[in-house]
């Protein structure tokens, strides 16, 4: 393997074994983070929509409650 004469390769392999594990990491890290923002969003728009629709008057306030308990869930 080389190790009489000090041509042992492990640095550049284990450093790109590192590197690529790093990777790995952070795109799963970024994947979970963008899914939970996402799905922090998709609250906010029903709120939001159903909000929109009280104020018009297409609702009336038990039915927003109603409609609000039963989409967020």
């Amino acid at each position: 393997m080389g190790f009489e004469n000090d041509s042992f390769a492990f640095f550049p392999f284990g450093a790109l074994f590192c590197l690529t594990l790093f990777c790995f990491a952070a795109v799963r890290i970024f994947e979970i983070r963008y899914r939970y923002r996402a799905s922090k969003q998709g609250d906010r728009n029903i709120t939001s929509i159903l909000q929109i629709r009280l104020a018009k008057g297409e609702l009336d306030e038990a039915e927003y409650e109603r409609l609000k308990d039963l989409l967020i869930k």
